[in-house]
């Protein structure tokens, strides 16, 4: 008893002391070395290591002053499986905002724990905690613009069993009559490509003329057309898929993982060690100037045929 009461309070807390210092937490290191750290314990479903991860970013929504969705709730609660569970959802818009909306998403779920004696915790650094420090840090960075649209800022459960959180989503803010215009996810860029460091590619590829717009409003080949040799096979497995589902819109997952860098993909070993922070940053940076431009434009992406 004594010993669960030590381990109680020193995650209580260490939970404490991560709300307390967000305000402090300025960059990509500090974030996504919390969320994937041993005391959010893999950040499963359906027990408190999601819980805890998820008010860790409620709270890091607030204090860059994303606004919540949900009349004073960043929560979009539903039921996977027997458990539980919630999207995070936030709002950036303006009193001169339309009513177009576009959504940048991540999961924030991972494996949660297995038994082990040795290392039983399934960290998910680059899985996705990677992605969802790239969509914090880019929610941010929109916070110092106005833009026309409003954007919405996701991050999902249930990803890990299917893509759950944000078929949920999609289908509640389809019913509701949201106009989503494009959805923009990230998922896994903890590592640089192997053949184009500097470089992201898209799931889908063909599916729009997304990389087409985003290539020359930056005027640089930033989304590489060489990731169609898996672009295909992924566009179903992310959590941009049930927009395009349910909507008909373009809707793509950014990533850097090409199965050959990085060899720890649901592995207990995707610990943030492994990562690398200055490609992350960059990465954050250039999707950043990319969404900034694409809203300051006014750009349109459109499926293709």
């Amino acid at each position: 008893m004594r010993k669960l009461l030590i381990t109680l309070l020193f995650t209580i807390g260490l939970v404490y002391c991560q709300n307390s210092d967000s305000k402090k937490l300025k960059t990509t290191s500090e974030l996504v070395n919390i969320l994937s750290s041993d005391s959010l314990e893999g950040r499963y479903i359906g027990d408190s290591s999601f819980e805890r991860a998820a008010k860790f970013v409620e709270n890091y929504l607030k204090v860059i002053e994303v606004k919540p969705f949900y009349n004073g709730s960043y929560r979009d609660t539903l039921t996977i499986f027997r458990y539980h569970s919630f999207n995070v959802v936030g709002i950036i818009e303006n009193r001169n905002s339309i009513n177009d909306y576009i959504l940048i998403g991540a999961h924030l779920d991972h494996l949660g724990k297995m038994d082990s004696k040795t290392d039983s915790i399934f960290n998910g650094a680059n899985d996705n905690a990677s992605g969802v420090t790239a969509v914090l840090q880019i929610a941010r960075e929109l916070k110092k613009y106005k833009f026309d649209k409003k954007i919405i800022i996701a991050l999902f459960t249930g990803e890990e069993v299917g893509l759950k959180g944000s078929k949920h989503l999609a289908q509640e803010l389809k019913a509701a009559k949201i106009n989503l215009s494009y959805v923009i996810n990230l998922e896994m860029i903890g590592t640089p490509l192997s053949s184009f460091p500097e470089k992201v590619y898209i799931t889908g590829f063909d599916r729009s003329d997304f990389a087409e717009v985003a290539n020359k409003v930056l005027g640089d080949e930033f989304i590489v057309s060489n990731g169609e040799e898996f672009s295909d096979g992924l566009f179903g497995a992310s959590d941009n898929y049930p927009f395009y589902s349910e909507y008909k819109i373009p809707s793509h997952t950014i990533s850097t993982f090409d199965f050959k860098n990085y060899n720890y993909y649901h592995s207990v070993s995707d610990e943030y060690s492994q990562l690398n922070i200055q490609h992350m940053d960059f990465i954050i940076q250039r999707t950043s100037k990319l969404i900034i431009k694409l809203l300051q434009e006014n750009s349109e992406i459109k499926l293709k045929n």
